[in-house]
């Protein structure tokens, strides 16, 4: 299951805005390569919506079916947060849903 937890808004390259959702993963349990130790950690990754700042606003909390895979990407640089370190990534996270064909699917409110 994922979770809706915010909302955002974006330009695209005309500049024109456009609204994303952002959901959260499951809570896992990952080990440091440095120093060993186990921390909590939720994947995170965003989809793009036809919705209007209104709807957005209300499904927030809203659990959907699937799950938030690693997938592979061209390489980019990231900014890791609250530091001036940089990283050469090339992954990202995007949302699978459970059903193989999202297009059949459709979500009318919270999904149990």
């Amino acid at each position: 299951m994922v979770t809706v937890i915010n909302y955002v808004k974006r330009q695209n390259k005309n500049n024109d805005d456009f609204l994303v959702l952002e959901l959260q993963g499951q809570v896992e349990m990952i080990k440091s390569s440095q120093t060993g130790k186990y921390y909590a950690h939720a994947r995170k990754a965003t989809i793009t919506t036809t919705l209007n700042e209104q709807a957005c606003k209300s499904v927030i909390g809203t659990r959907f079916p699937g799950e938030i895979k690693k997938v592979e990407c061209e390489a980019y640089t990231y900014q890791i947060p609250g530091t001036d370190e940089t990283a050469t990534l090339n992954h990202s996270y995007e949302y699978v849903a459970e059903n193989a064909n999202m297009e059949e699917t459709v979500f009318h409110g919270e999904v149990a």
